[in-house]
């Protein structure tokens, strides 16, 4: 039976490089991958067009700020009460992370001050920024100052989309408040970064990655000349 020739030195250590390098570029591949969720921050701004709670401190004429985040990839379709599909979004609390601060009066009020935050009882859970085919239309957030949400004296208010409601008791008819301003929304949101070109190494290797590769081309180095000199 013939037997197989072992490979030369130079075949085995051309099959090791080819190895290494294989090994570092799976590396590479492996600690590029972008993510593709980020978060998304609007600004918005409250300008009052009434003095109708003018003997309460809200003077036609002011402006009330505040902002909310959601996360990109959180945007919820939205079936209509007869179940047609729609192009309506939104994202809540619960779909996208949602977190709002609106600083009304003197008084600061966040996302868990809606009304009804964290009822099981509507689609969406509120409060909630509603979208069209991914366009903002606006916050709908409810406010109503109770025993459960001092304080008590505050003006209860409304944000729906573009229009600002006071004097709001409850969630029918626009809170029962009186329309009192209109609601600005400003995108603030940092995009991530474009990914890297197909055609150049864009991200830096693991240290431990780099420590392998080392290694294994010094024992590699080694092996060469433990072989030269046995020849």
């Amino acid at each position: 039976m013939p037997t197989l020739q072992p490979p030369t030195s130079e075949k085995t250590a051309k099959l090791c490089c080819t190895a290494i390098a294989s090994l570092i570029s799976l590396g590479l591949v492996a600690v590029t991958k972008p993510a593709d969720a980020f978060s998304v921050t609007y600004n918005f701004t409250v300008q009052v067009t009434s003095d109708a709670y003018e003997s309460q401190g809200l003077l036609s004429g002011t402006t009330q700020e505040g902002s909310f985040t959601y996360n990109s990839d959180g945007l919820t379709p939205y079936k209509g009460d007869d179940l047609v599909e729609t192009k309506d979004e939104y994202v809540s609390p619960s779909k996208g992370n949602l977190t709002l601060t609106f600083n009304f009066l003197n008084n600061r009020y966040l996302e868990k001050d809606d009304l009804n935050y964290g009822s099981e009882f509507y689609v969406p859970d509120y409060p909630a920024a509603l979208f069209t085919d991914g366009k903002l239309l606006g916050l709908d957030y409810l406010v109503v100052p109770s025993q459960f949400q001092p304080p008590q004296s505050a003006l209860g208010f409304r944000i729906y989309k573009d229009a600002f409601y006071v004097g709001s008791i409850d969630s029918s008819s626009n809170g029962s408040g009186l329309l009192v301003g209109t609601v600005a929304y400003i995108n603030t949101a940092t995009l991530p970064a474009p990914p890297p070109p197909s055609n150049g190494v864009a991200a830096v290797p693991e240290p431990s990655e780099i420590g392998g590769a080392i290694v294994a081309i010094s024992v590699l180095g080694f092996w060469m000349r433990t072989a030269k000199g046995r020849r």
